[in-house]
C-alpha cells in the first residue's frame, strides 16, 4: 500500500487507481468500495478519481472489464470447441476464486457492461464457429456464466467448512444419510471433480443440441 509521500512522487493514473480499487474489494468486500476509501487508500482527495472516471459506476465498469482481462479468451478454430468451451470455464471459476468479494459484481453484470463486451464477444464468436445459431450462442453464454458464478459462489462461501479440522454444521433431523455419514467427505471434497462433472452434463448437453 502506497504511503503518502510515494503517492505524491507517482502520478495518479487509472491504472492505479483500479489495482488500488480491485485491492480494496479483495481485502473489504464490495460494500466497502468508495470514492472516498478509494482516495485514502490512494493517499489522495476523492474528488481527484473524478478526473478519471465521472462516476462510481464508471469505476465499477472499468474494475469489471480489469478482472475479466485476467481471461484467456478462445481463439475460435485454435482447438476443438468443447476443449475451448472447457478452457474458458475453468478460467472463469479461477478468476471468481482469485476475487471472490467480487463475484456479486460480475454476477449482476448487464450485457451493456463496456467491460463485459469483450469477453462475451469472444464466447459467442466461438460458438458460432461450432455452428451454433446466434441466439442458441447467447442462451449457451447466459446459462454457462450462471453455472460458473454459481458454484464459483458455493465454493467460495463454503471455503471455511472445507478447512482441515472444520467442524460439521449440526444437520437438522431427516438429512439425507448420505451427507450425514460422509460429510467429512463432502466439506473436504475435491471441488475440481465437482466442477468437471457439471461441465461435462453441460458440453454433453450443448453437443446434442448441436447435433440436432
Amino acid at each position: 500500500m502506497p504511503n503518502a509521500l510515494t503517492s505524491r512522487r507517482q502520478p495518479l493514473t487509472p491504472e492505479r487507481i483500479l489495482d488500488a480499487a480491485i485491492e480494496l474489494i479483495d481485502r473489504d468486500g464490495l460494500e466497502a468500495l468508495s470514492m472516498r476509501h478509494l482516495g485514502s487508500a490512494l493517499s489522495v482527495e476523492a474528488m481527484s478519481l473524478y478526473r478519471h472516471f465521472s462516476s462510481k459506476n464508471a469505476l465499477l465498469e472499468a474494475v469489471v472489464g480489469r478482472l475479466l482481462a485476467e481471461l484467456l479468451l478462445p481463439v475460435p478454430g485454435s482447438a476443438p470447441w468443447q476443449d475451448s468451451f472447457r478452457a474458458l470455464a475453468r478460467g472463469y471459476r479461477a478468476l471468481l476464486l482469485r476475487h471472490p468479494k467480487a463475484i456479486p459484481l460480475l454476477a449482476t453484470l448487464q450485457l451493456s457492461n463496456p467491460g463485459a463486451l469483450g469477453a462475451a464477444g469472444a464466447v459467442m464468436a466461438l460458438l458460432r464457429a461450432a455452428s451454433f445459431d446466434a441466439r442458441t450462442a447467447f442462451h449457451v453464454l447466459a446459462t454457462a456464466e450462471s453455472y460458473v458464478i454459481g458454484f464459483a459462489y458455493w465454493e467460495a462461501g463454503t471455503a471455511g467448512l472445507r478447512t482441515e479440522g472444520g467442524a460439521p454444521p449440526l444437520l437438522p433431523p431427516g438429512a439425507d444419510p448420505y451427507i450425514v455419514e460422509n460429510w467429512a467427505e463432502i466439506s473436504h471434497a475435491d471441488c475440481d471433480a465437482a466442477f468437471e462433472f457439471g461441465l461435462d452434463v453441460y458440453v454433453a448437453g450443448l453437443e446434442r443440441v448441436r447435433a440436432s
